[in-house]
């Protein structure tokens, strides 16, 4: 998922903004699957990502993995709405990682700190949590044919 964000995001401008598909397939994941296999989604290709991207070293899988924290805690209170809140989700979660990104660069550079673009904030946001929408009901129907019922009790 990683190789596929730094080759097709890049190319795909909707609205002035790019999508970030490494944190849908993150919500996604996390919202559908639980907190390991969302965690192990967001390291390995937020890792992938960043080696391919412009972005400061680690600063993908720290925001990707916050994300899927979030996701995952936020599954316990409002799970139960299982179609609207992956949507809720991948919306604040890329609010939260768009922040987190924003932080992450000024700490590494020398630049002044400037206020965040808000709505290219909402924008991007807001095509994460479109992205999401149309994926959650195949994504849905992949995991109830292919996901096994029962964990392993390892």
């Amino acid at each position: 998922m990683g190789i596929v964000h730094a080759a097709v995001a890049p190319v795909i401008v909707i609205a002035g903004v790019k999508p970030s598909l490494v944190l849908v397939a993150v919500v996604i994941v996390t919202a559908l699957l639980g907190f390991v296999p969302g965690v192990i989604w967001a390291f390995v290709a937020g890792l992938m990502a960043n080696l391919l991207v412009g972005e400061p070293l680690g600063s993908v899988p720290l925001v990707l993995l916050l994300v899927a924290v979030l996701v995952a805690g936020g599954a316990k209170a409002f799970g139960s709405l299982v179609w609207i809140y992956p949507v809720a989700a991948a919306f604040v979660g890329s609010l939260v990682a768009d922040l987190g990104s924003l932080v992450i660069s000024q700490l590494v550079t020398d630049a002044i700190p400037a206020a965040p673009p808000i709505d290219l904030l909402a924008r991007s946001a807001t095509l994460n949590a479109a992205i999401v929408a149309l994926l959650i009901v195949p994504a849905r129907a992949l995991v109830q044919r292919y996901a096994p019922e029962e964990a392993p009790a390892w």
